[in-house]
């Protein structure tokens, strides 16, 4: 319901900026498109990609060594005495804690990290977009995400892939 009423105000709204505008040229882009298929957002997804699995490693690392602590603990439940196994079934109570803690962190960092390398990239390949513009006169660039119905001769998305992968190597 709302995203209906969001989509109707932009309809509206972008129906009173035409008719009082002189934006005559209008085109739209997929951005997902230009990261996954030009060769800097490739290079870019490898970068995060890599980043990712290496991360994962880690806290894989983590998370078997805190599992065979545990089948330790459990196997000397019956051999040592009680206070003895709940000191050590604390300390693996605060591991786990200790690793939930990292793990949290290390999806945030992560998070900042792909946001921060899809920001560089988007900056990259901007002068290469708003020159394309300047020279074919186009006013205004929609993402195709907020395009409902729109001409396949307004896509201008391979137009694009094809001047960043020439113009950066």
């Amino acid at each position: 319901m709302i995203k209906k009423f969001k989509l109707i105000l932009l309809v509206i709204f972008f129906n009173s900026i035409g008719s009082l505008s002189n934006a005559n040229n209008i085109a739209y882009v997929n951005l997902d498109s230009i990261l996954q298929n030009s060769n800097l957002g490739k290079k870019t997804l490898i970068r995060i990609d890599q980043k990712k699995n290496i991360e994962q490693k880690k806290i894989n690392e983590r998370e078997d060594n805190i599992k065979s602590l545990e089948v330790e603990i459990k196997n000397k439940q019956n051999i040592i005495s009680q206070d003895e196994f709940n000191k050590e079934l604390s300390k693996l109570k605060k591991r786990i804690n200790d690793f939930q803690l990292y793990k949290k962190q290390v999806y945030n960092n992560f998070e900042k990290l792909k946001n921060d390398e899809i920001t560089i990239f988007f900056d990259q390949i901007n002068p290469y977009v708003q020159d394309y513009l300047s020279k074919n006169s186009i006013d205004i660039l929609f993402n195709n995400k907020n395009i409902v119905i729109g001409k396949d001769s307004l896509d201008i998305t391979d137009k694009l892939i094809n001047i960043i992968n020439k113009s950066i190597k």
